[in-house]
């Protein structure tokens, strides 16, 4: 690394020493856990080891190498709290973690993961999850923690070291350039040099600094031509560029050549013996080189020390590990992440005077805790924002709930009394073909009463393989219909000649929770006024050896009661929703299903109407300018009803602010042709290099709906001019600011300080390169401090870290569109 004499600068301005320090926090936690004699133990029990009891180790075959007390590595998902367990607590996902901009809540979330984890059994907590939120697009964006790599990165660290300081290994993922579902087994991910690692890599260059002991799991995708777990390139630059000291180990599904993988610096073979495909001795026969296979066992060897795995055994698994203490952060946690979006008329909080309320969409056991896949978690008991919402209202105030919508789920199967053949037959006319693509001779045509399946429903039919079916509906009802389809491949309804619903999923449910992954669409119908029905159907986006497709349908909608109820109440609370999750990409920027609609109509009917959007990231807004408040909620976990009710009746500030930039519509940001998302001949082009989430709007003068760190509070705050110092000595350049409530009521305000370099760096137009939160009584001050490490202004040019010298413009902000205060600095 280039790390040429720091700063010169005329300014030296001395801080006081009574302020709030937010420079980045140090790996306290995890040195509570960490052997400092991991390295020399580890040594001298690989000196004692045989070839085939590395292999053994590396293979996770722990029962071949518990006589030398090693101890077996038990994994469990634990991003948002334990995949797949009860009783334990469910927090919010990821990415609400990081909209509390707050790696203090980070690294107590993380003390409470990682004892959960231990309490039940496991020893190796596979998270956080570090991959940057390139797109919209983007199905897992939920267990991400934003497009930022410093923010994700900070908070990476935070939750690493505490994960670790409770004697449990985390493992860090997807190590690099991660960032869709769509093809992700196998599309080539063609990104730049300084994009991987000012960009991609930088998360995990915080998460390595702080915790270098930790494991880092190896992506799906090609980087550049080569896959991730076999990509000497990518291992060189995990371990040897930014310092990893543990292992490395591949997702579960990634590759079938483990020995390749081996090669090119793969240490654990798999999550587990059921991820491992190397038979006994695959690797200690001389197919991989001794001094490898050395390595290889030595850093599972020094993460098991390091961490205290083997001189703290885990104890048996307890039944319920949700202590009283992590409930009540989950609900801090909630209210943390909740971002008020828009407030106008001071809708919210909601008045005392309030007499009347109407709740209106998936409220009650139907809103969503968390997302389908690695970050699902069982909420077990909670308060549903409903029950939430009516117990803080208390009796003097009459709580009216109305379904309205149902929200992103998949409607019921169209019933064959609705449908007619070509023929005029119950039903629809099928036709199959064995290709890809329904052109040509099918090779079964039939009369089929209603499209739900999940194999195939004729025999003979290959792989690839398509289907088309037609006929007519005659409607029940007058006005607006939803359909849905829930299809393993690529499936496309048009009703009278119009598209109604389009769209592909790798699979109609990801089978690690509960949730589908319908496609939504609407249109107007008379009743009794036959409509033309086209259904078109392809494998061809399926996952391997899956199929299925089912015709779904609400011929009655609830829109029309839930206007009523909004008429006749004081306010109305709309909640909206999205499915998300692992296996899954959104094709449509807009809400599912008939909820834009809904909205449109309750705003219509009354003035004062909150809408509570419960969703992984950016939706489209067409209604924005006639309601009177939105707040994103994300996927609260436990905690969301609770603190929703807190938030709505400002019983609790909302202090969380966007770790992602909203767009304006679905062509901004990255990721706007085909080439760029999803790719084309299974090859995405990140063309925009290091331009990534707010960089980019600003690099190309977009003007998004909500910027990148966008949040408002219930009170209003002043921020002081922005003061400069540098330390010569340490290499670090530090600011200060001072915050003032100056509203009339308590509040959070979140600091952000951005980095504009010298242009000879020829870089974005600003970096975040510092944050801090702070919560200040009504006309309270505080005096925030703010250092920058050097690593985090450097550029990567031509294989190094160089700090370009030159004039530095520093801003504190609100967000990156609302800059506060100024200070240039000359660096060189």
């Amino acid at each position: 690394m280039n790390r040429r004499a720091f700063l010169t600068s005329a300014v030296a301005t001395a801080l006081a020493v009574s302020a709030v320090s937010m420079a980045p926090a140090a790996a306290g936690p995890a040195i509570t856990g960490t052997d400092p004699a991991a390295f020399a133990r580890a040594d001298a029990l690989l000196a004692r080891m045989t070839a085939s009891e590395k292999e053994a180790l590396i293979r996770c075959d722990f029962a071949g190498v518990s006589h030398l007390g090693i101890p077996a590595l038990s994994m469990v998902d634990a991003s948002a709290g334990l995949r797949g367990e009860q009783g334990v607590t469910a927090f919010p996902v990821p990415i609400a973690q990081a909209a509390a901009f707050d790696e203090d809540l980070a690294r107590r979330i993380g003390v409470a993961l990682g004892t959960e984890g231990r309490a039940k059994g496991y020893n190796n907590l596979l998270g956080p999850t570090v991959d940057l939120v390139r797109t919209w697009h983007f199905g897992r964006q939920a267990e991400s923690l934003g497009e930022d790599p410093l923010l994700t990165g900070r908070l990476g660290a935070a939750l690493t070291t505490a994960i670790q300081s409770r004697h449990v290994t985390a493992t860090v993922k997807h190590f690099a350039g991660y960032t869709q579902e769509v093809d992700r087994f196998f599309v080539n991910c063609l990104v730049s040099d300084r994009a991987l690692h000012e960009v991609y890599q930088a998360p995990f260059r915080h998460v390595i600094s702080a915790a270098p002991t930790t494991s880092v799991m190896m992506s799906y995708p090609k980087v550049n031509g080569t896959f991730a777990t076999q990509s000497p390139a990518l291992f060189d630059d995990v371990k040897v560029r930014l310092g990893l000291q543990g292992y490395t180990v591949p997702d579960f599904w990634a590759g079938d050549d483990q020995v390749a993988a081996a090669k090119a610096g793969m240490d654990l073979a798999g999550l587990g013996s059921a991820g491992v495909k190397l038979a006994p001795g695959a690797l200690a026969n001389g197919a991989v080189p001794l001094s490898r296979l050395n390595d290889a066992a030595r850093r599972i060897l020094v993460t098991m020390f390091a961490n205290g795995l083997v001189d703290n055994p885990v104890p048996a698994p307890a039944q319920d590990v949700s202590t009283p203490e992590h409930k009540s952060l989950a609900h801090e946690a909630a209210v943390s992440s909740t971002v008020l979006l828009a407030n106008r008329a001071a809708a919210l909080p909601l008045p005392p005077s309030l007499q009347s309320l109407a709740v209106i969409g998936p409220a009650g056991s139907d809103a969503f805790t968390g997302v389908a896949g690695s970050s699902y978690v069982d909420p077990g008991d909670w308060t549903t924002p409903l029950d939430a919402i009516r117990s803080r209202a208390g009796a003097a105030v009459k709580v009216t709930h109305v379904q309205g919508s149902t929200g992103d789920v998949p409607l019921a199967v169209v019933p064959s009394s609705v449908l007619r053949t070509d023929g005029g037959a119950a039903g629809l006319s099928a036709r199959y073909y064995a290709r890809a693509d329904p052109t040509g001779t099918p090779v079964a045509t039939r009369t089929e009463t209603a499209v739900d399946f999940s194999a195939a429903p004729v025999d003979g039919l290959p792989g690839a393989w398509s289907a088309r079916w037609s006929g007519t509906l005659t409607p029940t009802h007058t006005g607006l219909h939803r359909f849905s389809l829930l299809p393993a491949g690529t499936a496309t309804l048009k009703i009278d000649g119009v598209t109604v619903v389009t769209g592909s999923r790798g699979t109609r449910r990801f089978f690690l929770g509960p949730y589908d992954y319908p496609l939504q669409g609407t249109v107007d119908l008379t009743a009794g006024r036959a409509v033309s029905v086209e259904l078109v159907y392809s494998t061809a986006a399926a996952d391997p050896g899956t199929c299925g497709l089912a015709l779904g349908w609400q011929p009655a909608s609830g829109i029309p009661a839930a206007v009523q109820a909004a008429r006749a109440a004081d306010a109305a609370v709309v909640f909206a929703n999205r499915v998300a999750g692992e296996a899954m990409d959104h094709g449509r920027l807009d809400l599912p299903g008939d909820q834009n609609q809904l909205i449109a109509a309750v705003a219509a009917a009354n003035p004062r109407t909150i809408v509570i959007l419960n969703t992984d990231g950016p939706v489209a807004m067409p209604w924005l300018d006639q309601v009177e408040s939105v707040v994103q909620a994300w996927y609260g976990g436990r905690g969301m009803g609770t603190a929703l009710a807190a938030v709505l009746f400002g019983d609790s500030d909302p202090s969380g602010r966007l770790p992602v930039t909203f767009p304006a519509g679905a062509t901004q940001g990255p990721g706007a042709t085909l080439a760029t998302y999803p790719g084309q001949n299974a090859t995405v082009s990140y063309d925009e290099g290091i331009a990534v989430g707010y960089r980019y709007y600003d690099a190309r003068g977009q003007q998004p709906l909500f910027p990148f760190g966008h949040g408002l509070s219930y009170t209003t705050f002043a921020h002081g001019s922005l003061e400069a110092a540098f330390d010569p000595a340490k290499r670090s350049v530090t600011f200060a600011v001072t915050v003032t409530n100056t509203g009339n009521r308590p509040g959070t305000e979140v600091v952000q300080i951005y980095a504009t370099l010298p242009g000879a760096a020829s870089a974005e137009p600003r970096r975040l390169v510092a944050f801090g939160k702070v919560s200040l009584d009504r006309g309270a001050a505080q005096r925030l401090v703010f250092t920058i490490a050097p690593e985090d202004l450097m550029v990567w040019n031509s294989g190094n870290w160089t700090l370009v010298p030159g004039l530095y413009t520093f801003a504190a902000a609100r967000a990156s569109r609302d800059i506060t205060g100024q200070r240039t600095l000359t660096l060189g």
